[in-house]
């Protein structure tokens, strides 16, 4: 992995703090390079009034220096989703074949931007109705599918790291980390419910 790219993982007002910070922290122990970009500002203040000074601005971000695009979720999620250039970055790095992750109700960006077709997901509850073109929606903490890497919510936020370095290609090296972080593996995960957009109830 010498010579990775960073990964470019995006913050909007109103970003949900552990969303954004556990998965930096994993990947950054890893030796995964990260680049922040503020969405409207280089100093974005989160959820819970956490303020983080990013390392640039999302404008500024091109698409061939980067390996990956990580967006948190929360209430920024929806002025994720709406914002053309979000929509554009996503659309251009999953085009591109490179990881797109998003985590909580973050996915909705994801939908915006049409890159979810025939993709199975994860997300907060109560998004799965928003998420119309996923091929399957469930309910486990995190789940890969080709090159989309999505997190369930705030609980799910170590999971979700772990899963976006796996599929950055740090997978042999995430048991020794779960166990210096005392991270235990979780068994299998069992489905309760299966939530897929041809079965919500509008």
């Amino acid at each position: 992995m010498l010579g990775m790219q960073p990964v470019l993982v995006l913050m909007a007002p109103g970003f949900e703090e552990i969303e954004l910070c556990a998965p930096i922290d994993i990947m950054r122990r890893l030796d995964i390079p990260v680049t922040t970009a503020g969405l409207k500002g280089r100093y974005v203040q989160g959820a819970h009034g956490m303020v983080v000074a990013a390392d640039m601005l999302m404008v500024d971000a091109e698409v061939q220096n980067f390996s990956a695009i990580m967006l948190p979720g929360g209430p920024a999620s929806w002025l994720l989703r709406d914002t053309p250039g979000v929509r554009k970055l996503v659309q251009d790095m999953y085009a591109a074949g490179k990881t797109v992750a998003a985590i909580c109700a973050a996915p909705i960006a994801l939908e915006a931007a049409g890159v979810l077709k025939g993709h199975r997901v994860t997300c907060y509850p109560g998004v799965e109705k928003e998420l119309y073109s996923a091929a399957e929606v469930c309910t486990c903490p995190a789940v890969t599918d080709g090159s989309i890497v999505t997190g369930r919510g705030p609980g799910a936020a170590l999971e979700f790291g772990f899963e976006l370095a796996t599929a950055l290609g740090k997978g042999e090296q995430v048991p020794a980390l779960r166990e210096a972080m005392c991270v235990p593996t979780p068994p299998p995960y069992a489905e309760k419910e299966e939530a897929t957009p041809s079965t919500i109830q509008a």
